[in-house]
């Protein structure tokens, strides 16, 4: 994609995208000087922009270079993206934003801004069976509705609700919140809070290394893997008898559910010396 100067104004010159609209809103934020953080200097411009991806959509990939990244999916025909831009308005005007569709796929990203002072935060409507992959190198992520998700945010935080297939989570240190998600799941905090409500996964592996996790269960799982690192656990789960393996390391242990070594459905939980809570749920 380029961008075009025309009469004082930006055109974007878009492939395979409709653009629905194209503001420069006066900056009022604060940029760092590239290479050297907390150094700040004048204040960015700001563009935004929307567009519509005619191209039929089944899968998402977003690269975000320490922006926000926002996906909902829903009861939509096509895929729509809002772009919000910003940059140093004496670098030459913003960066080359990413955008392409291929064998189904909406790729986006700002490659331009691995070192350059800009940022861009997407905010992305597909279709509700769309899977996703988000990676933001820091950003935070937020993603609802989607088919199947995959999140990679190098220390950002990340929210996730209403997934309904496999989900997959790394945060880098960032908190992670997920709430009503159903599909295969797996998650690594790196040290970042766990937070889960609503889950009706049948399989889940879940590590902190070193951050608290609570995790409630809606509907009764066949496998859950729980490690925390020394981070406490507070893990709640309906029905039951379970075949239940909790290895506290010299922690406070406290089981309030039914269990029974031969039971179909397994639960192992593992905190490295920090307290472990298993208790029933309502379901």
């Amino acid at each position: 994609m380029r961008a075009v100067a025309v009469s004082g104004r930006l055109a974007w010159g878009v492939s395979g995208l409709v653009a629905a609209a194209a503001l420069a809103i006066p900056g009022t934020y604060l940029i760092t000087m590239g290479g050297v953080p907390g150094q700040w200097v004048r204040p960015p411009a700001v563009t935004v922009r929307t567009v519509t991806v005619p191209q039929p959509v089944t899968s998402l990939l977003v690269q975000s270079y320490g922006g926000r990244v926002q996906v909902a999916a829903g009861q939509v025909s096509h895929a729509q993206v809002t772009e919000r831009i910003v940059y140093d308005p004496k670098a030459g005007g913003p960066p080359a934003v990413v955008e392409s569709v291929s064998g189904g796929r909406l790729r986006l990203g700002d490659p331009a801004c691995t070192h350059a002072d800009c940022a861009v935060d997407f905010t992305v409507t597909v279709p509700s069976a769309v899977s996703v992959a988000v990676d933001t190198q820091g950003g935070p992520v937020v993603v609802s509705g989607a088919a199947g998700a995959t999140v990679n945010s190098d220390g950002g935080p990340v929210q996730v609700t209403q997934v309904t297939g496999p989900l997959t989570v790394s945060t880098g240190g960032g908190p992670l919140i997920m709430n009503e998600v159903a599909g295969p799941l797996r998650a690594d905090t790196g040290g970042g809070v766990l937070t889960a409500r609503g889950v009706t996964a049948t399989t889940a592996s879940l590590s902190t290394g070193g951050g608290p996790a609570q995790v409630t269960f809606s509907a009764a799982p066949d496998t859950v893997k729980i490690s925390t690192d020394g981070g406490p656990v507070t893990l709640r789960l309906p029905g039951g008898p379970y075949a239940l393996t909790a290895d506290s390391d010299g922690g406070p242990e406290l089981i309030g559910i039914a269990t029974d070594p031969a039971a179909r459905a397994s639960v192992k939980v593992t905190s490295g010396g920090g307290p472990i809570l298993v208790s029933p749920s309502a379901g």
